[in-house]
């Protein structure tokens, strides 16, 4: 197996990790909010 990537699938690739970011940063941003929120109630 090779490690070798052609240019469209690295392409292709980094696509994916920028949607995947887009996704994932708000979802921690959610999570962070509502562990704080709670936190807040707590004390």
């Amino acid at each position: 197996m090779n490690n070798w990537m052609t240019p469209e699938e690295m392409a292709r690739k980094r696509d994916f990790r920028k949607k995947l970011m887009y996704v994932a940063i708000p979802i921690i941003g959610a999570v962070l909010g509502s562990i704080i929120g709670i936190l807040s109630q707590m004390l």
